[in-house]
């Protein structure tokens, strides 16, 4: 799948990443960066609060030690997706996840001998395989896989089919088209964390923001969000945005239309990072919507005080104002992190309903009604 575009997997097309620019200052402890990918001779389109599926590449040098470890030379001919006859360099590096392995490779493994995977694959020990292969600070992909099984030996043909494919990463639109014509921005951080003596990174994130060149082209695709993240149809109606560090990025969409169209409904913003110094992203853009009184604006900076604040305290502090909002039909909208984040938030949106005088009964049913009638809507990973 060279970036110039001639391998696209089904429903996709190619584009060119024609710019970007790093949201976080050097020596931050982040790196979050801002693209530009054109849309210009493609049939894509899109709306606030779609996402743009990209088809990442690996990284080069984990696809050297997968076929070092293989003992493969990379020329090999292997059979890819539609029948089609690639070299094996070229599978590892565009066609194959390499990041999560299959049951199929365990299998494969435990059946030469690795008695490690022997005892994962038991019945009993499925809470220890989802430690092996997706545990905090443990995970283990497809090269570490073949370390643990060191007498394992697999030709390019055998390996082709033990591995999942690669499978295209989607990321919140940043950006109205209405506001940049035949343009998708996109809003990145790069994943990178240790594991196991190695650095394992965010197979799409790096890609984006080191491993795809400015003016060549990837295959992507547009996700269409719009039945459970589409803004509300009545431009007068109360917004309510809740989304700290890269769940920023469909809210900008949101804003940038809600500006253009002049669409009347008050807009609310809570944000976080851990610091404002390097954090606030996108604050020239946020701070002028916000003294044009289009936007009311209320930050989160975890870690810039001895006590951490998030967005959920920045709720709470404004609880009857919210309420209030809430019960003048404000749809409410939250974009992040799954497990902690959006589940936070989520508890203290009831709790706040709770300090209005409602029982707990009543305020988390108040709460499954706003689900219900679509106007609580969740975009989270």
């Amino acid at each position: 799948m060279p970036t110039d575009g001639s391998y696209l997997p089904r429903n996709s097309v190619a584009a060119a990443r024609t710019g970007s620019y790093r949201l976080t200052p050097p020596g931050a402890p982040k790196d979050t960066q801002h693209h530009v990918v054109s849309l210009q001779g493609t049939p894509l389109r899109y709306r606030p609060g779609d996402a743009l599926g990209v088809y990442p590449r690996n990284e080069p040098s984990l696809v050297d030690r997968v076929l070092s470890r293989l003992g493969a030379s990379g020329s090999e001919p292997v059979t890819a997706a539609r029948d089609e006859q690639i070299p094996f360099r070229e599978a590892l590096s565009a066609r194959w996840d390499l990041a999560i392995p299959s049951r199929r490779l365990l299998e494969a493994c435990a059946a030469q001998g690795a008695a490690l995977f022997t005892t994962l694959l038991a019945p009993e020990s499925s809470d220890r395989l989802k430690e092996y292969l997706r545990g905090w600070d443990s995970v283990h992909d497809v090269l570490a896989v073949l370390e643990d099984a060191p007498g394992a030996s697999f030709t390019p043909a055998e390996f082709a089919g033990l591995v999942r494919a690669l499978q295209p990463r989607l990321y919140s639109i940043a950006s109205s088209e209405r506001v940049h014509p035949r343009e998708a921005h996109l809003m990145v951080l790069s994943v990178r964390f240790p594991s196991f003596g190695r650095t394992q990174l965010g197979v799409g994130s790096t890609f984006i923001n080191e491993r795809w060149p400015e003016g060549t082209t990837a295959p992507v695709y547009v996700q269409d969000a719009q039945k459970h993240f589409a803004m509300p149809a009545d431009p007068a109606t109360p917004l309510i945005m809740i989304g700290p560090g890269t769940g920023l990025a469909p809210f900008r969409a949101f804003l940038e239309e809600r500006d253009a169209t002049g669409a009347p409904g008050r807009n609310w913003l809570f944000f976080g990072e851990q610091s404002r110094s390097w954090g606030f992203y996108y604050e020239r853009e946020l701070t002028a919507w916000q003294e044009r009184g289009l936007l009311r604006l209320d930050l989160a900076f975890s870690r810039d005080q001895p006590a951490k604040i998030y967005v959920q305290q920045r709720m709470r502090e404004h609880a009857r104002e919210l309420y209030a909002w809430l019960e003048e039909g404000a749809e409410i909208f939250i974009c992040g992190d799954k497990e902690r984040m959006a589940a936070d938030v989520q508890r203290e949106l009831q709790a706040i309903v709770e300090l209005q005088g409602q029982s707990a009964e009543a305020a988390a049913e108040y709460v499954a009604a706003l689900k219900k009638s679509r106007r609580l809507k969740l975009d989270v990973y």
